[in-house]
């Protein structure tokens, strides 16, 4: 148990904020503490911009270099508090003085480079409010700078947990090698609104105490950085918690929270305001998270299957382009499982067996093309294990018969919407009759039977963004 400014903090259990300076709490740190911060999300005072009550505070009524003193000294000590696998995300913005500009995010970032943390990522931050003013040689400013250090390359990173599945294109369906499973990684611009000043204390009865602060970090911006990052029972830290939006939501989401501000007004709003609001707002975050799990399992299904059922489609048209001489009457496309040890296989979400159906006499240099072409890009971005062969029609009738009674026909070309069901003596008539397997045949593409089948209206939940044909006038 350590006294800091008569406030006790248990290292084993956390969850405290606490009023004091960030460059004082350390020294009640004992040497021998083992490192224990997994996540530090911050945002230090922007020098000497704004002074947030009449408390001692970082930057104000300092030269620029004292202001980068502290602040170096502050994340050295974080630095050696930190784990190994620990990250920190620090939200900064530049200054305007005398007219010109001050890159305090750069300044910040590379007195931290110079502690050893290493310098990993820079998120713009789409704010969206701002005042509502410019200047001559500045516009308004909707943006801010999120700069990434980690303290080594052993740093947690999911990215898969915070991937989305937004709006897709209208055409998805068609090039399910184009997609990502598991949803679409966000890019370095975050839109995340700040809170409208005051509101949020509006909503209930909290007494005198209003939500107000320069610039509240968004708590769906926080989830996303906490999960990014961290796991359940981490440590998360902010040295500069303010009305302790970081610590609220870390704690909402099963992890210890740790801060610090000089203001005590902000550890009584954070109490009596931010705590209660954040876990009303949980719900609304945790739902969007399980949402867009769901959506991503629903994609990944929908796109492993697409990919193994368009594999021979794109395999055939290539074979058979203009002026070959191979003739392909049908196609097998039949899903296997993966071995434990193929699931390992980096980029790997399938396996699959295609036999293509030809009266054409194959030659060892036909054999030869076929190797080469599926180890090439596309085929060899399908992310699937494939064995291709090429089978006599007696021979597919032999191997349609050790199959399941019925199979999936997907027919005239059409892959990614099952034609229908068939058995397996229906398939056989398809194959040797030539008039049935014509009426299954669109552009060369024959019938192709499958284990796997795929309607498109099972994937209706997966959001698909309408083309707009746009004009340049």
């Amino acid at each position: 148990m350590i006294n800091i400014n008569n406030q006790l903090l248990n290292l084993r259990e956390f969850n405290k904020y606490l009023t004091c300076n960030s460059t004082e709490f350390f020294n009640y740190i004992p040497d021998n503490v083992e490192p224990f911060i997994d996540l530090i999300v911050t945002s230090p005072p922007y020098w000497d911009m704004k002074q947030y009550g009449e408390v001692e505070q970082t930057g104000f009524k300092q030269s620029y270099d004292d202001y980068l003193n502290d602040i170096e000294r502050t994340f050295e000590h974080i630095f050696k508090l930190s784990k190994d696998t620990a990250t920190l995300y620090i939200n900064s913005d530049t200054l305007k003085r005398n007219g010109k500009i001050v890159r305090l995010p750069d300044d910040i970032a590379t007195r931290l480079e110079k502690i050893g943390w290493i310098h990993k990522d820079v998120i713009i931050w789409n704010k969206g409010k701002t005042l509502p003013w410019s200047r001559k040689g500045q516009m308004r400013n909707t943006f801010e700078y999120i700069h990434m250090f980690t303290k080594t390359n052993k740093y947690k990173y999911y990215i898969e947990r915070i991937k989305t599945v937004d709006e897709l294109k209208e055409w998805w369906v068609d090039y399910p090698e184009r997609y990502s499973p598991q949803g679409k990684a966000p890019d370095n611009i975050w839109e995340f609104f700040i809170p409208t000043q005051g509101s949020w204390g509006t909503k209930k009865d909290f007494g005198d105490k209003k939500f107000k602060h320069a610039c509240p970090f968004p708590p769906e911006m926080m989830a996303r950085i906490i999960k990014l990052s961290s796991d359940e029972g981490d440590v998360v830290f902010d040295p500069y918690a303010g009305t302790g939006i970081l610590l609220a939501t870390a704690l909402n989401l099963n992890r210890k929270y740790l801060g610090l501000d000089t203001n005590p007004d902000y550890k009584q709003i954070f109490e009596q305001v931010t705590k209660p609001l954040i876990s009303d707002k949980i719900d609304e975050i945790n739902y969007y998270y399980q949402k867009q799990d769901k959506l991503k399992n629903l994609l990944q299904e929908a796109i492993y299957k697409l990919r193994v059922l368009k594999f021979p489609k794109a395999l055939i048209k290539s074979l058979t382009k203009e002026g070959s001489s191979l003739s392909i009457k049908a196609a097998l496309a039949i899903e296997e499982e993966m071995t434990s040890e193929e699931k390992e296989v980096k980029h790997k979400i399938g396996k699959a067996t295609y036999y293509l159906v030809t009266n054409t006499e194959i030659k060892e240099e036909m054999e030869y093309f076929l190797e080469n072409l599926i180890s090439k890009a596309p085929f060899s971005k399908y992310g699937l294990i494939t064995d291709v062969r090429f089978i006599s029609p007696e021979e597919a009738i032999n191997l349609l018969s050790s199959l399941n009674n019925t199979l999936n026909l997907y027919s005239k070309g059409t892959v990614n919407n099952v034609f229908g069901h068939v058995t397996v003596e229906e398939a056989k008539s398809i194959i040797e009759d030539s008039i049935l397997n014509l009426s299954h045949t669109d552009k060369n593409i024959p019938p192709i039977f499958s284990n796997l089948q795929i309607k498109l209206d099972d994937y209706n939940e997966i959001p698909k963004e309408k083309y707009v044909k746009r004009s340049y006038q």
